[in-house]
């Protein structure tokens, strides 16, 4: 079993772009984990070592905030983590969904939860869409920032994902204590 492309897009087919056709990633994605799977395997070592990338390519690939980085890094562009973003407008109304999200957390409210997911979900698409336009015509510069912007975005979604599991995972907060 040979060692595979460490170029992502080429290791599943894809056409280097932002806007990828998510069905056939995870197409690609379960065919190759069968592939090769260690248990499928002469050199363990070697499709662990495979399995290892084929997750982590899928993982990149997958969410719109990491494939923007990737791109940037195949295109030769660095993001600069440690350069904060000067959308004023675009933090405040960051800071102000993750103090609704806190709010939501602590009271436990499913409903407003989910509205906060809602408007991160179209924030998010919003944003995706002005990367690609951005990326397509080689906007570096700008491209950065909507990079950074998606990060933003990518890990309030996480953390309201998580929120929203915890809570449907609980029965409405009533009876925890009772059964530690």
């Amino acid at each position: 079993m040979a060692l595979l492309t460490n170029h992502f897009f080429e290791l599943f087919g894809l056409p280097v772009a932002f806007i990828i056709d998510k069905s056939a990633l995870k197409a690609t994605f379960l065919h190759l984990q069968k592939q090769h799977h260690p248990d499928n395997a002469d050199n363990i070592a070697q499709a662990e070592q495979n399995t290892t990338l084929i997750n982590h390519a899928f993982d990149t690939l997958n969410r719109d905030d990491s494939r923007a980085v990737y791109l940037l890094e195949l295109s030769g562009v660095a993001l600069n983590s440690d350069k904060t973003i000067a959308d004023e407008p675009f933090l405040m109304q960051m800071m102000s969904y993750r103090m609704e999200l806190e709010d939501a957390i602590f009271d436990n409210d499913k409903h407003t939860i989910s509205q906060i997911a809602n408007n991160i979900n179209v924030l998010m698409s919003q944003t995706a869409d002005d990367f690609d336009s951005v990326y397509q015509a080689k906007d570096w510069q700008t491209a950065q920032i909507i990079a950074q912007k998606l990060r933003f975005l990518g890990k309030l979604h996480d953390d309201m994902t998580d929120a929203l599991s915890k809570s449907s995972s609980q029965d409405d907060g009533q009876d925890d204590d009772l059964y530690v």
